[in-house]
């Protein structure tokens, strides 16, 4: 089969795609950026978003069969007035750089660019290439302690129904000669995120209907996790019969994609294909040109607004903590030491009465290419540290690890002048502090020891200098 026939069904997508990156351009451009960066979680990026257009090209949509395949103009106008929509979303999400959100809206666009240029039933067959690009995204990072956690309680609960001698302290297994930790790079994020993407391509090509794709990537999902957790119990194993000197252990990686490999290389052989029986010359995907008319709207009002708003930011003085019973300390003071990002100035204070760090970090935004919330690491060593309860919205419990040694911590996020507990509610009221033109973001970290295991009187102290502080 030549080439021709999958041209001619193809360009009207490809140039939907096109008509995206222009109209979304910077979200577009740092995707690229990330792709190209080949790092852990997104090393599948790139080539998932070369197989989005290959497959256009060598495996392009079918013709619209559906009641949905009108080429009226109302269909494309309601395909029009939701790409103006969705350009608005992006825009917000663009001027607080609220950067997971503003990728995933470019699917969406993608979507809407298409039902405006072919109508509903053009764009309806655009989804399942939709759902293939959409796992390029970088998503993935924001999974990976969900993943570590459940990994957790699989690993432990497995390693105990064995009777294998070991010390379980969330995800800190210690054997007799060494400790394992199932951190980040135990979470099998880049295992599922490759196993979706296997299973997305396998029902493009055998162009699978909504059963078939739900089936195929519940599969997909399954199968990941499972590997994923074959592979931490076969290392527990491993580490505890040759007490901590084989190299798998050291080389944990390799070993799990070879596990990978053992399992999903027998699935993709056993996959059932499809193939197409014939594919005429021709395309029932007409462009409607007078539907770029939405497309230069959604282009100018997108600008428009990041601009207008972007030009109404004003510099903060610096967040400053004082008091009669306030005294300035060092990081070394803390009962607690935080991994902050070097951006952020910090500053440390004791309040004596009730025996309270603070420990401030603050940064204003200078250039709108810089984000007002900035990304946050885990703030606590879990090498170190075990959180060993969460009593209250934003107060967690900390126990060094092997160690009766206990810490509260309180978090309180300043977003200009809108406060939360969470860095997820920071990063969402990013919007309205921008458009109060007001950008700088500060963390306010409370730590108090404990006197006892139970940590209420900790708890009571840190409520105490709350009431009394205005922070």
């Amino acid at each position: 089969m030549t080439l021709v026939p999958r041209l001619s069904r193809a360009w009207p997508f490809l140039l939907a795609t096109l008509a995206s990156v222009v109209v979304f351009y910077p979200s577009w451009a740092r995707l690229a950026e990330i792709w190209i960066k080949w790092e852990q979680t997104m090393s599948h990026g790139l080539p998932t978003a070369i197989a989005y257009l290959a497959l256009l090209i060598v495996h392009p949509p079918l013709d619209s069969s559906s009641r949905w395949s009108e080429k009226g103009f109302y269909s494309r106008l309601v395909g029009g007035i939701l790409l103006i929509v969705i350009t608005f979303a992006w825009a917000a999400l663009e001027l607080v750089r609220i950067d997971t959100l503003a990728y995933l809206t470019l699917p969406v666009s993608l979507f809407a660019i298409a039902w405006t240029l072919l109508g509903l039933g053009g764009a309806l067959k655009l989804i399942p290439y939709l759902l293939l690009l959409g796992l390029s995204l970088p998503i993935w990072a924001d999974l990976i302690p969900i993943l570590v956690d459940v990994a957790t309680v699989v690993v432990g609960s497995a390693v105990s129904a064995m009777g294998i001698t070991a010390l379980i302290e969330g995800s800190n297994i210690t054997l007799a000669y060494g400790r394992l930790v199932i951190a980040d790079g135990c979470s099998g994020i880049g295992f599922l995120a490759i196993a979706m993407v296997l299973g997305a391509f396998t029902a493009i090509l055998n162009d699978y209907r909504w059963r078939g794709w739900a089936m195929i990537m519940s599969c997909s999902i399954v199968l990941a996790l499972v590997i994923n957790w074959v592979r931490i119990i076969a290392l527990v194993l491993i580490a505890d019969w040759t007490n901590m000197e084989s190299s798998l252990v050291r080389e944990h990686e390799l070993f799990g994609w070879i596990v990978f490999a053992a399992f999903v290389l027998p699935a993709l052989a056993l996959a059932p294909v499809r193939r197409r029986k014939t594919l005429q010359i021709g395309n029932d995907h007409v462009i409607s040109y007078p539907a770029f008319g939405f497309i230069f709207i959604a282009l100018v009002a997108g600008t428009g607004a990041v601009f207008m708003v972007q030009a109404r930011e004003i510099e903060e003085p610096p967040l400053s903590i004082s008091g009669a019973d306030f005294r300035e300390i060092s990081a070394p003071a803390l009962p607690l030491a935080l991994q902050v990002p070097d951006q952020l100035e910090q500053n440390f204070f004791m309040e004596e009465s009730t025996e309270v760090f603070v420990a401030l970090a603050q940064i204003q935004r200078h250039s709108p290419e810089e984000k007002i919330v900035p990304y946050l690491p885990p703030l606590v060593d879990r090498d170190m540290w075990f959180r060993e309860a969460t009593p209250a919205p934003g107060k967690e419990i900390w126990r060094r690890i092997s160690t009766p040694r206990w810490v509260v911590v309180s978090h309180i996020y300043a977003v200009g002048a809108y406060r939360t507990d969470t860095y997820v509610k920071a990063k969402l009221l990013q919007l309205p502090a921008i458009y109060s033109g007001r950008t700088r973001f500060a963390l306010i970290s409370l730590q108090a020891a404990c006197k006892t295991s139970t940590c209420e009187e900790a708890l009571d102290r840190i409520a105490a200098f709350e009431a009394e502080t205005d922070i």
